[in-house]
């Protein structure tokens, strides 16, 4: 067996592993909402998010740019150089978490008065929001560094550990302890904890390697960007909320951070793939003219199972949601074509992104990101209040639309860069137009379920056709075995 055949079988195995643990997850979130949900309410999911929110900006204020270090430099360093830039990036992330936990405690009060909702946590949801804090920089950091190493399948079943905590901590506080809205809290904080014990069994040997001012004087060099792209980016998110809740209502918001739940279902999806496929996009940036043959492929099936997805959600997304929800959060289903539509441009560019790390280009990306997201709150301060959530929808699709071109025409001026979202043209594009065949069209449930199927099977059916033709008579063979691909992970 060649070496080559050995890298792609191993490369599937991996994408394999990811999947089916990320498939579990999605079960155990959508297990999880009915049992959640029959108990708690938008209010209640209301106060959560927005509590959620602050945690993610507070986690943006700790921000250093340690990934940016990390994806630039790790592939030259031997092992005992590695084992020290590892060392350092988790050191300094735990220690910006506990200091950051501090600051919070000690400003609760100006930050409840600041944002009303956070007034109505108890003591007890406050401590373990805080106390989530090391546990959510000292992730931020490891995450990264298990992709990396190709150890994503180890990421994968810290994340199916994490979900599967979770929600029998959630389970016990909401029927047994009979705590509320502070189950979401415990199983939050819960799930952190037990997610980082895989990922420090596999770094224990870094955990202990000296720390090096080299690679804080590195990490200096990238903070300001990536502090400031990852403070505006959740500052936006803040904003939103804030907004929704002053133009709509609590409950309004309630609802659409349920509907960023199912998003966070399909990101999670999408990260199985996103997980393996970086490092080998990464490798694949770094030779010249590269047309990154080995992730392409995989791309196109995970974005026509998005395009499938949404077009699933028009047909039938209230349908599910008021299904699974008891009735209780229906206005989120309106809103999930659009949050597909998202998630694909999300993933979108990724010869481009992927060239732009390879190049030590983070501050470039960080700038790029910092003006889209202003232009951004800027759009939310004008239109949140006359249209609402759709409004939101709206101004992050179009964000995410310029970032992805401009990463693109950034990407260019450091060499080639092959176009490969088709499919997330055509999936997006689609997902739009069912949306106003949709509310044109009066269908039964019955004619709902038939047109969604029917899209969905030509969606499969255009990708296989595509694929054979692209790639010729032995397509399968060259999804299975890579036989036909000349390239080696030994490359680079």
């Amino acid at each position: 067996m060649s070496a080559c055949t050995t890298t792609s079988r191993r490369l599937m195995s991996r994408v394999s592993v990811n999947l089916v643990a990320s498939l579990l997850q999605g079960l155990l979130g959508l297990a999880l909402i009915p049992m959640a949900t029959f108990v708690l309410g938008p209010q209640d999911y209301a106060v959560y998010g927005i509590a959620v929110v602050v945690l993610s900006l507070v986690v943006a204020v700790c921000e250093t740019g340690s990934a940016y270090v990390l994806y630039g430099r790790y592939h030259a360093l031997d092992e005992s150089g590695r084992a020290r830039l590892q060392s350092t990036l988790l050191a300094l992330a735990l220690l910006l978490g506990l200091l950051a936990a501090v600051v919070v405690l000690s400003t609760w009060s100006t930050l409840s008065r600041l944002i009303p909702l956070l007034s109505e946590l108890t003591r007890s949801e406050t401590w373990l929001l805080c106390l989530s804090l090391p546990l959510k920089t000292t992730w931020s950091i490891i995450n990264p560094i298990l992709i990396v190493r190709q150890r994503s399948e180890w990421l994968a079943a810290s994340l199916l550990f994490q979900s599967a905590v979770n929600m029998l901590v959630i389970l016990a506080c909401l029927y047994l302890l009979e705590t509320g809205r502070s189950a979401l809290f415990w199983g939050q904080w819960a799930g952190l904890l037990v997610c980082m014990v895989i990922p420090l069994l596999i770094l224990r040997s870094s955990l202990w390697a000296p720390l090096e001012m080299q690679w804080l004087r590195e990490v200096r060099s990238v903070a300001f960007g990536a502090w400031f792209a990852g403070l505006v980016d959740n500052l936006r998110a803040t904003l939103e909320s804030v907004l929704i809740v002053k133009a709509v209502s609590a409950e309004a918001l309630g609802n659409f951070h349920h509907a960023r739940g199912y998003q966070g279902l399909m990101t999670q999806g999408t990260n199985a793939f996103a997980n393996v496929l970086w490092p080998i996009a990464l490798k694949e940036a770094q030779l010249a003219n590269s047309r990154f043959p080995r992730i392409r492929p995989v791309w196109d099936l995970v974005y026509t199972g998005l395009a499938c997805v949404g077009v699933g959600a028009v047909f039938l997304g209230d349908e599910v949601v008021s299904l699974l929800t008891h009735g209780k959060f229906v206005q989120a289903g309106a809103w999930l074509p659009w949050l597909v539509v998202y998630v694909l441009l999300q993933n979108s560019g990724k010869p481009a992104t992927a060239m732009l790390y390879a190049a030590n280009k983070g501050n470039l990306y960080s700038r790029i990101r910092i003006f889209t997201v202003m232009v951004a709150m800027l759009a939310l301060l004008l239109l949140i209040p006359a249209y609402g959530v759709e409004a939101v929808l709206g101004v992050v699709i179009a964000e995410m639309l310029m970032t992805r071109v401009w990463l693109a025409v950034a990407a260019r001026r450091i060499g080639l860069v092959p176009f490969q979202d088709h499919w997330v043209v055509v999936g997006s594009l689609l997902t739009v137009a069912c949306w106003y065949l949709e509310r044109a069209i009066d269908l039964s449930s019955a004619e709902r379920y038939a047109v969604g199927l029917t899209v969905s099977c030509t969606v499969l059916s255009a990708l296989l056709l595509s694929m054979r033709i692209r790639l010729g008579p032995d397509w399968l063979r060259f999804l299975r075995d890579r036989k036909t691909m000349n390239f080696e992970e030994t490359h680079v």
